[in-house]
């Protein structure tokens, strides 16, 4: 499914036509192929779930991610989940980016924007779709303010990068060294020095996963070892690892091995 406009603008703003723009919901196998590519820019933002590009190497742009073509390079990109993937894009002409839009090409942008994003999108078509009077320019104007934003947290990524992974490092430590304790969130930012919203941010950037997510992998791991080398219970091995809830423990654990515990520890003995 894709909501969508068409319709290129009769008038350029400092050099730029928008051409297109647009909302998609994707399901499973949804595939972009133009080895040629297109004669105009495309800015390609996955709001929800992630998309894999196939460049030199394979790239993954997860949620709050994003990548830009220029004209007539190839584009070549599925998207590969189960659940309903959410993307937004805006086609554009120009001779070139403006001087002071200094992003790369056919280059995955891993950020972790979220709704302020997708909200200029949603501007974007909703007023390409209207076409009021002087939409030319508020659609540029809004266009170039995203790229800026864009480009910003890109830089501010690359400049925090070698402070960020120190610190994260330190919570990561933690979580390996004492996995089974129920440390909170805020805890494993007062650990980073950081406010949990940018603690969570910065890790998910850093790491791929939520602090949660990362910390659950460690526990089943660990689980896995036990029920192989250990004579214990499924419950007691869950207990063991961290988890309070047996139910959650198996679930969590099938979800991870594609198996439940006790068929686990089963095949293993």
């Amino acid at each position: 499914m894709i909501f969508n406009t068409y319709g290129e603008q009769k008038n350029s703003v400092n050099g730029i036509t928008l051409v297109s723009a647009g909302h998609i919901f994707a399901k499973k196998g949804r595939e972009i192929l133009r080895p040629n590519g297109r004669d105009d820019w495309l800015l390609f933002f996955v709001a929800k779930e992630e998309e894999t590009f196939y460049f030199e190497n394979v790239k993954i742009c997860k949620a709050g991610g994003f990548v830009l073509f220029a004209p007539g390079e190839p584009q070549h990109h599925i998207y590969k989940g189960d659940k309903t993937a959410e993307f937004y894009y805006v086609h554009f002409k120009c001779d070139a980016l403006p001087d002071n839009i200094n992003l790369k090409t056919r280059k995955v942008y891993n950020l972790s924007f979220g709704s302020q994003v997708c909200d200029t999108f949603e501007y974007i078509i909703d007023e390409m779709q209207k076409r009021a009077p002087h939409y030319e320019k508020l659609c540029t104007y809004r266009l170039l303010g995203l790229l800026s934003e864009l480009e910003r947290a890109v830089a501010e990524k690359s400049e925090k990068k070698p402070q960020s992974f120190n610190r994260i490092a330190k919570a990561v430590q933690y979580m390996n060294r004492y996995y089974n304790e129920d440390t909170s969130l805020e805890d494993f930012a007062k650990m980073c020095n950081m406010s949990k919203y940018h603690f969570l941010r910065t890790f998910l950037q850093i790491t791929g996963k939520s602090p949660i997510e990362y910390r659950n992998d460690i526990r089943l791991s660990h689980a896995a070892e036990m029920l192989t080398e250990e004579r214990l219970s499924v419950e007691e091995v869950g207990a063991t690892v961290g988890y309070s809830s047996a139910s959650y423990f198996s679930s969590a654990f099938k979800k991870k091995f594609s198996v439940s515990p006790k068929q686990y520890q089963k095949n293993i003995h």
